[in-house]
């Protein structure tokens, strides 16, 4: 079809994925934006705020190191990222978290699960702190949303945004960036491209007028294979639903924690199971000889400081769990001082 795919099946794939990722955390397709990863959206937030009277943006050390390397790299500018400590490397003391949120703070940009520990942070209750000290709250929900319900309204966030590559079974190369309704008409990103103009196909260059709703965020072109496999990914997950995906991957992590402890390995993980998503951590000294070892054995795992993760899914089963922990305990022999 040429350049003529534009105007008919790219745009109109475009909008169904907007459409359906709404449906998925329960916003409107108004308030959601698609972008090619995560820090593509939080260079759109960033560069929408006015950082003059509130300079301060508060994250925390068990995030997902890109949110704290975005607002690091603004510090020229005069903008101050505080890294709140966590002292079990598992769990974020709200208390603590709250401490640095303050009346010079403009974004509070922090994760749902944590993609270390798997602990689920409890987001409405931050989501009162911030705003009682008109802060902003951004979640980085690319470990949540797919394997937890997420009604978006209900957590309290601000910006949400979340992306394809894993529980939402869509691959690389496209993220998903909610921002609530009342607050897009006063962002202007100056990180942007012709996909935010009102008007793109006038290809006018004189003056730059946003869209009304959340495309205001978009920047340039998408990947168009990308958002074809995210699309397919929503529908599946959306077909299985967000309650009985919690339920099955609730039910393999207990069935996993309970196999790796009865085996005498050491685990990084929450102690209550009602806040334990579907990551599991288990020491390791050499945790990338480990992940080799376990894909040699077609078992595929991942490697994180200091440990070694598993992340069932609802195509895994009890079998799955058996094998891994079997497989891990005799590399535990076979490999001296890697766990």
């Amino acid at each position: 079809m040429g350049a003529s795919a534009w105007y008919g099946p790219w745009m109109a794939e475009l909008a169904a994925l907007r459409r359906d990722f709404a449906s998925l955390i329960h916003a409107s397709e108004s308030e959601i934006a698609l972008t090619p990863n995560i820090s593509s959206g939080l260079a759109a937030i960033s560069s929408s705020l006015d950082f003059s009277r509130r300079p301060n943006v508060v994250t925390t050390a068990l995030d997902f190191p890109t949110v704290a390397h975005h607002f690091l790299a603004l510090e020229p500018r005069g903008i101050r990222t505080a890294i709140v400590p966590s002292d079990d490397n598992v769990t974020i003391d709200l208390e603590r978290l709250a401490a640095h949120i303050d009346h010079r703070t403009a974004l509070v940009a922090t994760s749902r699960v944590f993609f270390t520990s798997g602990w689920i942070q409890d987001i409405q209750a931050l989501s009162k702190i911030c705003h009682d000290r008109g802060a902003l709250l951004l979640i980085d929900d690319y470990q949540a949303t797919g394997q937890l319900p997420t009604d978006v309204h209900a957590l309290g966030a601000d910006i949400l945004i979340t992306g394809g590559l894993k529980w939402l079974l869509g691959g690389p190369g496209i993220a998903y960036m909610y921002v609530q309704r009342d607050l897009i008409p006063t962002l202007q990103p100056t990180a942007t491209g012709w996909f935010a103009h009102r008007d793109q196909f006038a290809f006018n260059p004189q003056k730059m007028v946003y869209k009304d709703d959340a495309r205001r965020f978009e920047a340039g072109t998408p990947s168009m294979a990308a958002v074809y496999a995210a699309y397919a990914g929503i529908q599946l997950v959306q077909s299985i639903g967000s309650d009985a995906l919690r339920s099955r991957t609730s039910s393999l992590t207990a069935d996993l924690v309970s196999r790796l402890r009865s085996s005498g390995f050491h685990l990084r993980i929450p102690s209550d199971p009602a806040r334990h998503a579907s990551i599991t951590i288990v020491n390791a000294r050499d945790p990338h000889r480990v992940v080799d070892g376990l894909k040699a054995q077609k078992i595929i795992v991942d490697a994180r400081p200091g440990g070694v993760r598993f992340s069932p899914y609802f195509y895994n089963n009890q079998e799955d769990n058996q094998r891994a922990v079997a497989a891990l305990s005799n590399l535990r022999d076979t490999m001296p001082g890697a766990i």
